[in-house]
């Protein structure tokens, strides 16, 4: 039998909820960010790093897929993405980008 895992690393794996992936179409399935992507996005000095840095490999098939559809439709993607990941409000944050992203 192998030995069980001990230590506070492993406790706060069973403890944290983690959101399912976020599932943009069939072929599409954007698991939760990890805390490389979140170092990636406080890093990022432009919007588009910040969207790539949280939609990760499937970035530009996301932008290709809004591409030729109205911005509004991104922005309540983008909307509903943030939420997903990080909760309601996240977008309500005082001085924050809203609707600067694209």
């Amino acid at each position: 039998m192998a030995a069980q895992p001990i230590g506070r690393f492993y406790e706060l794996m069973k403890e944290v909820e983690i959101p399912e992936p976020y599932v943009l179409t069939s072929k599409i399935k954007i698991p939760p960010p990890t805390r490389a992507q979140m170092k990636a996005v406080r890093a990022a000095t432009t919007d588009d790093e910040v969207e790539r840095a949280i939609l990760g490999e499937h970035a530009d098939e996301i932008f290709a897929l809004y591409d030729g559809r109205p911005n509004a439709e991104y922005e309540a993607f983008a909307k509903e993405i943030n939420k997903h990941f990080f909760g309601p409000g996240v977008d309500d944050v005082e001085g924050g980008s809203d609707g600067s992203s694209g």
